[in-house]
């Protein structure tokens, strides 16, 4: 009887083991784990024959990641935030109001002015120049509030005075976006701008009541690149820019529905000697689809 018993207990385990092997072959295949972020943005850039400079935070769990953060990028019309933040701190300070007027002169008039070129021989306020050039990018807009705040080397003051230290701009609209590699004028880092913005959007550089507004008009911007990469439900407060050698950048501050708030800097340009070389906006909608779950993730 114990050696039948035995043989059938180890017929049993013999079975047991052959079901095992079975559901072990049928069960479907482990999911293969993505490359490193790091690796997705080269695959991007070499997609894209261009350079990516990358610098996003999780505002609410500190979570970071860093891409050519530190390389410098033509800033382009990424400086009209600064500009109409330096604009909300004046009025703040009683030195000028909102509702300030100019009157737009045909030669004020650039490529890329949708709002100023219907205000020609007219008068327009500093606040309807501000929201001009944050939500349609508007090239003389801009211009006037340069001339507001006293010319292209106080947005250089202003980036230094909210903790940017290597933003600077030196000339006007629109040769500011000749974006030469290699020279340094009006130039940015991804790190230092996005840091400025966060100083502006969610820090203390601006009175609680300019931060709001500051906010406001640039979530209603009308121009933005990274939105089209964003989960459904989230939206912006950010800040484009272009300029030539396909430069493309966008920077601001990405809202979730469930109060998710993450810093995102995007500045690219191409790798090619190309002037006229094409815009980049695809392919800032795909690093911020990259980003935000990178960000995001649990654990």
């Amino acid at each position: 009887m114990r050696r039948r018993s035995l043989l059938i207990g180890g017929g049993a385990l013999a079975v047991l083991a052959a079901c095992s092997q079975e559901r072990a072959s049928t069960a479907a295949p482990a999911e293969p784990m993505p490359p490193p972020i790091e690796d997705r943005i080269g695959a991007l850039e070499r997609q894209y024959g261009a350079f990516a400079g990358v610098y996003a935070e999780n505002l609410d769990t500190g979570r970071s990641m860093a891409h050519r953060a530190d390389d410098a990028f033509a800033m382009c019309s990424t400086f009209k935030a600064y500009a109409a933040a330096r604009v909300l701190q004046k009025a703040a300070r009683g030195e000028l109001n909102l509702t300030d007027a100019v009157t737009v002169e045909a030669s004020d008039i650039l490529p890329n002015s949708p709002i100023t070129e219907t205000r020609v021989g007219r008068n327009i306020t500093i606040e309807e120049l501000c929201v001009a050039a944050l939500q349609r990018s508007d090239n003389a807009a801009a211009n006037w509030l340069l001339r507001v705040i006293g010319g292209p080397s106080r947005i250089t003051d202003f980036a230094r005075s909210i903790g940017d230290d290597r933003s600077r701009l030196d000339r006007w609209e629109i040769e500011l976006n000749s974006a030469v590699p290699g020279d340094p004028r009006d130039t940015s880092t991804p790190r230092a701008l996005g840091g400025g913005f966060r100083s502006l959007l969610v820090g203390d550089a601006l009175e609680e009541a300019e931060r709001r507004r500051l906010d406001e008009w640039m979530r209603a911007n009308q121009t933005s690149s990274m939105r089209a990469g964003l989960p459904q439900g989230w939206t912006t407060a950010d800040k484009t820019g272009s300029g030539d050698y396909a430069t493309t950048n966008d920077v601001g501050i990405a809202y979730g529905p469930d109060g998710q708030r993450l810093l995102l800097a995007f500045m690219t340009r191409t790798q090619s000697n190309d002037p006229d070389a094409p815009t980049l906006r695809p392919m800032i909608g795909e690093l911020a689809a990259l980003v935000v779950p990178h960000l995001t993730a649990a654990g």
